[in-house]
């Protein structure tokens, strides 16, 4: 089983667990995901609907990322990544 990094709340700071999620699968980066100034994460597998989303709410939007398709972690959830 593979171990996954989690991030953690801590009051108005936020901290990496490295290792601390199972995951039953190798993630992959078949899907694409926005952060919005709302605190919404908003995720696509089709990156056609993913460049018409982003080119209608551009102005709300603080981030993005590849993501995986199965679990729905983005890579820059992942510390191993950064």
């Amino acid at each position: 089983m593979k171990q996954g990094c989690k991030i953690i709340d801590l009051g108005e700071s936020k901290a990496i667990k490295c290792g601390g999620e199972p995951a039953d699968h190798e993630c992959n980066e078949d899907a694409i995901c926005f952060d919005t100034k709302d605190g919404e994460r908003v995720q696509f597998k089709d990156p056609e609907q993913a460049d018409k989303w982003y080119n209608e709410n551009h102005k709300k939007v603080i981030g993005g990322s590849v993501a995986c398709s199965i679990c729905g972690r983005a890579a820059v959830d992942n510390a191993m990544w950064l």
